[in-house]
């Protein structure tokens, strides 16, 4: 029998089946809600998607409910937070005058720039940037393609294709392909510690509390790296080599 057509009852199994992935998907946002919104209304929306998934999942197409359920989870608990609290437009221009600061200032001090040396640098106080940093940071959970992109017609157009996996044609293929390259050669010019917090986050599954106790830092300061790590990432895409 096929997920979409499971009864009520045993459609509430799954439901109690899977709160663990909902649970564990929330937990590894890197966004703060607003105020008006707790953990408990995040897990809420994620279930909604686990809902949702259940409705809409046609094994036919090979693909494992859990993979199906997680996008579906996740896409609901981040459009949740979008309509709840989306990035102005202020905020992207801001994040790219500081990476180009950034960029200056590694010239100078090398990889390692001092969060005053940037702060001084933009104007602002130390804790105001890494503020700038920990909002980016989440600004790039909600939507990472406008963050990695230029937020112009191309650049969004090239990253679109992470939109929908689930039928790719030969175009979208080419354009996956040619990216995930252009990702790797990004990745590998990251800083080593950069390079860590991704690899730890993306790649292995951890929350941003528990890569904080392998580094030995705070979960603050792990959020500010990954905005940092970001912005990098997304300039060294831009570049290109």
């Amino acid at each position: 029998m096929a997920v979409n057509e499971l009864n009520g009852s045993n459609a509430q199994e799954l439901v109690l089946q899977y709160l663990p992935l909902v649970r564990y998907i929330v937990s590894r946002l890197v966004v703060n809600p607003p105020p008006y919104l707790d953990q408990e209304d995040l897990l809420s929306y994620g279930i909604i998607g686990l809902l949702e998934a259940l409705q809409r999942y046609e094994p036919g197409r090979g693909v494992k409910f859990s993979s199906f359920a997680a996008q579906r989870i996740r896409g609901a608990v981040l459009d949740a937070l979008r309509q709840a609290y989306w990035a102005p437009r202020t905020l992207i221009s801001e994040l790219r005058r500081v990476s180009n600061i950034y960029r200056h200032l590694e010239q100078v001090y090398g990889e390692e720039v001092p969060d005053e040396a940037v702060a001084s640098a933009a104007g602002l106080k130390v804790s105001e940037l890494q503020e700038l940093l920990s909002r980016g940071s989440q600004m790039a959970v909600l939507s990472l393609e406008e963050f990695l992109s230029d937020a112009g017609e191309e650049g969004a157009r090239r990253l679109d294709f992470l939109a929908d996996r689930n039928s790719p044609n030969p175009e979208q293929q080419y354009e996956e392909k040619e990216f995930r390259a252009d990702l790797k050669k990004a990745l590998a010019r990251l800083p080593e510690r950069d390079r860590l917090v991704l690899t730890l986050y993306y790649y292995e599954g951890l929350t941003l509390k528990e890569i904080g106790r392998v580094l030995n830092i705070t979960e603050s300061r792990v959020c500010q790296l990954h905005g940092r790590a970001l912005l990098r990432l997304r300039r060294y895409l831009m570049e290109g080599e």
